[in-house]
């Protein structure tokens, strides 16, 4: 049997529903387009909308399952035990009104290579990414809510961050535990000309103040979201960057989001695995005069 022959076979067995689908597909084809050539972007897009059926919207999946009527998800915090810590401050009062944050909010870029204050460490952290309240969901009785917006409230971002000069923090490669306010050092060392490397030489990785490495960890939504988990793993990823280029633009520091860099290289170096949990994002963070003129 011919492969047409067999496609003509195979559509008896499909609604009218499914036929449409497949036949605007055929159009395409026969138009030009072709869709296993497609960028894997565009595929995976096409793959995990929500569309219309015949019985209505669909719904996007909830908590699975299970015969007990619980389900635990994946925890939302993630700790380093053993890893020497250091206790942040409480972070400053911040003066600027928003407003006029938002208007002056640039891509900074032009690093003095000079120190940034241990404070202005913890409001950056605190006011992007930090613990600013709790709420009972998903059977627990305190679950933390953050400064960012998350899909389901579940977290799915960690922060790690290369600290190159601070005053009072020690040059290495730390994460951030955001239950306790704490640094856990993962690296002792300078990290800024690694990755200035694995940054595709972008110098301000290596000028910045500090690198704030933003993860996503996608088995957090995968649970609950399944394959769209990945999309609203990336949108968190940008709600915490935002914040954190709007709190530097309000303590009159630089702030840049950088996407290009080496995917593996950077999840070596913080010892992930790229598939559970994997490089989304870098933020420098900076000395800027041209911050402090705005």
């Amino acid at each position: 049997m011919s492969s047409k022959e067999e496609i003509t076979q195979l559509l008896g067995a499909l609604s009218e529903y499914e036929c449409g689908h497949l036949l605007a597909a055929f159009q395409n084809v026969a138009a030009g387009e072709r869709f296993w050539e497609t960028e894997i972007s565009a595929v995976y897009n096409e793959h995990v909308k929500t569309r219309m059926s015949n019985a209505g919207v669909e719904s996007i999946p909830a908590a699975p399952a299970t015969e007990a009527g619980i389900f635990a998800p994946i925890p939302i915090v993630k700790s380093y035990p053993g890893a020497e810590r250091i206790e942040l401050p409480a972070p400053a009062k911040l003066e600027m009104p928003l407003g006029e944050v938002l208007l002056q909010r640039r891509s900074r870029r032009d690093y003095t290579g000079g120190a940034i204050s241990t404070s202005q460490l913890a409001t950056l952290l605190h006011y992007a990414c930090g613990v600013t309240g709790s709420t009972p969901g998903y059977g627990y009785r305190c679950l933390p809510l953050r400064a960012f917006p998350s899909s389901g409230g579940l977290q799915a971002p960690e922060i790690y961050v290369s600290v190159q000069a601070v005053d009072g923090v020690a040059h290495g490669l730390y994460h951030y535990h955001v239950m306790d306010n704490m640094l856990e050092s993962m690296r002792p060392g300078q990290y800024g000309e690694m990755l200035c490397a694995l940054g595709l030489q972008q110098p301000y990785l290596q000028s910045a103040s500090v690198v704030f490495l933003i993860t996503g960890c996608f088995e957090r939504l995968r649970w609950k979201y399944g394959q769209r988990a990945y999309k609203y793993m990336c949108m968190d990823a940008g709600y915490l960057g935002q914040n954190l280029y709007l709190i530097a633009e309000a303590l009159s520091l630089g702030a840049c989001g950088i996407a290009g860099f080496v995917d593996d290289g950077i999840e070596k170096l913080l010892d992930i695995d790229g598939r559970n949990e994997m490089i989304l994002l870098l933020t420098t963070v900076g000395v800027s005069e041209e911050a402090k003129r705005s």
